[in-house]
């Protein structure tokens, strides 16, 4: 494989002593999807830091031997996407030592989260949730290794109370649900004696506050600051605006794939994961050339069949999470006042445009795949006009005497 990635310089290759692992890791880059000029670089500096800092020729590596090989005092940025790659690497070849006494309950957070994907079947970001609150409780709470045993009530109370100064109301809720399916994993498993799971949850105040919808004339400015001349720019400005035109969530965009489009009817099929539904769309005809500018000069070819791809290798579909990304690196670029917003602030904007329309609060309902006309109908506390239409006279006020009694 170093001969084909190295036409050229393939010599100096083959003469490291790290010939042989260096060209699995070229093999394993090439079955990811990494391109080739990327996977160049990466394999230049893996060599360059194997060679530095003296390893074993296929041997183990823990994480702090992956920092101190692959530093660098110029390039570190560089090195460190290098590192990320050798360190999956590794992992997929069972060389990645774990560090127990760096990270405590590392062995108990891997086997739940095998639980999690094989027994249960979530999804890969939902797991990454769930790790996210387990391994903040584990290293606030059970420092230095501390065993299960010691956990009580009060810990976990202290712990979501100091969790509820840091989080807003509905990610903390998330975050107790979280923690409540690890702590009975590990009362049904016997890790722990009690039943320690029965904490109270955090109330939600439904609609609390009424969704943040912006201006329209400002979201077309915001989409027309997107820089299309790259792909990544490309890809950016069509997912903002299928968010902006046709109220998507970022879920529903990154399940997107090329078989969503109907290109002779010009509608698009859109998995609602919230109603477990579909909904065909149609689409703009500006839209729909949109659409096939993006798959002409802003989609790298690819196995997937998912219409939006990561920037970055490997070759893979895009996460929720990285929309939202997306959004917030843009929203910052364009100088606008939206740095606060969040992806849902373009679907609440669309929400708002029908009702600036006279679209009924039903058909919004069914765009954008409410369960119940209540969340529709939070939408009516922005719509201040349409209120003062249908407002009652006070009885007792002569409105011609401009507001006397």
């Amino acid at each position: 494989m170093l001969r084909q990635m190295f036409v050229r310089v393939y010599a100096r290759y083959e003469c490291s002593p790290y010939a042989e692992e260096l060209g699995s890791f070229a093999y394993w880059l090439d079955q990811e999807g990494y391109s080739l000029r990327y996977a160049q670089r990466i394999v230049y500096r893996a060599k360059q830091s194997l060679e530095r800092f003296a390893a074993v020729p296929g041997g183990t590596f823990a994480e702090a031997d992956l920092t101190r090989a692959f530093r660098h005092s110029a390039q570190q940025k560089y090195y460190n996407h290098a590192r990320s790659s050798f360190k999956r690497f590794l992992a997929s070849e069972n060389r990645l030592k774990i560090d127990t006494s760096t990270a405590p309950h590392t062995l108990l957070r891997e086997e739940y989260l095998r639980y999690l994907s094989d027994r249960r079947g979530l999804a890969r970001q939902t797991i990454k949730l769930h790790d996210w609150a387990v391994g903040t409780f584990m290293k606030r709470e059970l420092p230095e290794g501390q065993p299960l045993s010691s956990l009580t009530v009060r810990i976990i109370e202290r712990h979501i109370e100091i969790r509820s100064r840091e989080l807003t109301r509905r990610t903390l809720q998330t975050m107790v649900i979280y923690l409540q399916a690890f702590l009975r994993y590990c009362y049904k498993n016997n890790l722990i004696s009690s039943r320690l799971d029965t904490i109270d949850r955090p109330v939600g105040l439904r609609a609390a506050l009424p969704p943040r919808a912006l201006d329209w004339e400002q979201v077309q400015e915001f989409l027309r600051s997107i820089d299309r001349r790259s792909r990544t720019g490309w890809r950016d400005y069509m997912m903002l605006y299928l968010m902006t035109y046709y109220g998507l969530r970022p879920g529903e965009v990154a399940r997107l794939s090329l078989d969503s489009i109907d290109w002779e009817a010009k509608t698009m099929l859109v998995l609602q994961s919230k109603t477990c539904s579909t909904l065909i769309l149609p689409l703009f005809n500006r839209t729909v050339d949109l659409l096939k500018r993006y798959l002409r000069v802003g989609r790298s070819k690819s196995k997937h069949r998912e219409l939006f791809l990561c920037a970055f290798p490997p070759d893979r579909p895009i996460t929720n999470f990285a929309i939202a990304q997306v959004f917030k690196i843009r929203a910052r670029k364009s100088g606008l006042p939206i740095a606060h917003s969040t992806t849902y602030c373009l679907r609440h904007t669309f929400a708002m445009r029908l009702l600036d329309r006279g679209v009924g609060i039903k058909a919004i309902g069914d765009l954008m795949g409410h369960n119940s006309i209540t969340s529709t109908a939070i939408y009516l506390r922005l719509h201040t006009e349409m209120l003062r239409d249908v407002a009652l006279p006070v009885p007792g006020v002569d409105e011609t005497a401009g507001g006397g009694a």
